[in-house]
């Protein structure tokens, strides 16, 4: 595989740009310098560069082969290695945090339940915490009111609604 090799018009000078040679041209440029000439492997074409960008290169170069050593030798991995066409690898990782608007609406209405809960009447307090705090079921408070589970229920339905309603007037 031959590669492109370019060279400085003028390495007094390296603005004046580049030209390119072959391999044998480049073997007779490196003898017939006085000093050393600095030329990285880009991989598809070799460069002469000044020192202070060779040194640069590799000392990125080095920095990088580090990075990934260290990642290998803790076990560290990308979600890259799972990209597809379809799919972006990190998709695959589950957020399961909860969204800003999310936990802000939650805070806002546990400051408002017991601005809701005052606008019930006794009774229905007294379900509600049968209910949810002693976890009583319908079944056993339709046996201790002495009615059908479904009127439970619908007592039940009835409360919440009238809570719900109350949430979605003063938010």
């Amino acid at each position: 595989m031959s590669r492109d090799i370019f060279i400085f018009n003028n390495r007094n000078n390296p603005a004046e740009g580049y030209y390119q040679i072959t391999e044998a041209e480049l073997q007779l440029y490196k003898k017939s310098c006085d000093e050393k000439p600095f030329i990285i492997n880009l991989g598809y074409a070799l460069m002469e560069v000044t020192e202070a960008d060779y040194k640069d290169f590799y000392r990125v170069r080095r920095r990088e082969k580090y990075i990934q050593e260290e990642a290998i030798r803790v076990g560290e991995f990308s979600y890259n290695a799972f990209d597809t066409d379809e799919y972006n690898g990190a998709s695959f990782i589950a957020d399961d945090s909860e969204a800003v608007e999310d936990s802000v609406m939650r805070r806002i209405m546990i400051e408002k339940i017991p601005e809701a809960v005052a606008t019930l009447t006794e009774d229905e307090k007294k379900l509600i915490c049968k209910i949810y705090f002693e976890h009583i079921s319908d079944t056993k408070l339709a046996q201790e009111y002495g009615v059908n589970q479904s009127t439970i229920t619908r007592r039940k339905t009835k409360i919440l609604k009238k809570l719900n309603n109350y949430f979605e007037n003063t938010l």
